[in-house]
């Protein structure tokens, strides 16, 4: 219609005689469909622009974890298995970390892996005794120790049961080994007879420690007289101590006698007078004889060097 306007104020008036009439509506038809068009790219660009803009809110807004039916949100870590003992029994048995136990105990629970069984390191500081159970196909399981029977005696025995996962509890997705180290207080070795609630016992591994120095320590320079102190376990509480020089050989032997016999580890602490030999190093042993056939049954030894 501008256009319109503006020819009629040219005097040219679309229906004046010498003036195209179809080839002036021609053309204010193509800027009508071209303005049309611009208003529909206008448009189409705002609706791009408020979409991308919706999508960029909703990306930045934390999505919450899925709840379970009864409207509580799921975990984020799987439940691990927890091992527990029978509340009446934590002041004669606890369970212990790997951390804590004898580094010589835990090289040799580790040498049995996997394999399902109960394992007894006895030692005069402490008894360990590790349990492991059959594979599980996930994790989540525990075991609970719920009895332990005959604490005085030397047969003794241990009860435990598994714990599987509560349902719909999120567990770890993999093949597991249910185990548990348990530390038992002891004044002496003893035979642990180890099973489940239903009755079916475990195989049984047990490595005793017979005899233990506290002193002297090891690569200790020592003189005449020394202290030796320590515990073990020797029938009737009667054991030898061995000095012995750079070349092997018995330059002193003293018999001792523990304040206990076995199977309880007997206490000792005595002093020693020897000559001291000419080599720098040497070793100190101490065993007892065996009752038997009188051989010489090493318990314990050290390297120790000689102070001139």
């Amino acid at each position: 219609m501008d256009k319109m306007r503006e020819l009629y104020e040219q005097n040219q008036h679309p229906f004046t005689e010498g003036y195209n009439c179809h080839k002036y509506l021609e053309g204010v038809m193509m800027m009508k469909i071209k303005e049309l068009h611009s208003a529909k790219k206008i448009i189409f660009l705002l609706i791009i622009s408020i979409l991308a803009i919706g999508s960029i809110v909703a990306c930045t807004r934390e999505v919450p974890p899925p709840e379970k039916p009864d409207g509580k949100i799921e975990d984020q870590e799987p439940v691990e298995g927890k091992n527990t003992v029978e509340e009446s029994l934590k002041g004669k048995i606890k369970i212990v970390d790997e951390s804590t136990v004898l580094p010589d105990a835990l090289e040799w629970f580790n040498s049995f892996d996997k394999a399902v069984g109960a394992y007894a390191y006895e030692h005069p500081d402490a008894t360990y005794i590790k349990i492991n159970t059959k594979e599980q196909a996930t994790g989540g399981y525990g075991i609970h120790i719920k009895e332990y029977t005959g604490a005085e005696e030397y047969t003794r025995s241990i009860v435990y049961e598994i714990i599987e996962p509560e349902k719909d509890t999120m567990v770890t997705q993999a093949i597991t080994y249910p185990s548990v180290i348990l530390e038992i207080s002891s004044e002496g070795s003893a035979q642990y007879d180890v099973k489940n609630t239903k009755g079916e016992t475990l195989p049984t591994e047990e490595k005793l420690i017979f005899a233990q120095l506290d002193a002297p320590e090891k690569n200790e320079e020592i003189s005449s007289p020394f202290t030796v102190k320590g515990k073990i376990i020797a029938f009737e509480g009667a054991f030898s101590v061995k000095i012995l020089d750079g070349a092997d050989r018995v330059i002193h032997e003293e018999h001792l006698q523990a304040d206990s016999g076995g199977p309880n580890w007997g206490n000792f602490n005595a002093e020693i007078n020897f000559k001291v030999p000419e080599s720098k190093e040497g070793t100190i042993e101490i065993g007892e004889y065996s009752a038997k056939d009188g051989e010489f049954l090493s318990r314990y030894k050290i390297p120790i060097q000689f102070k001139k």
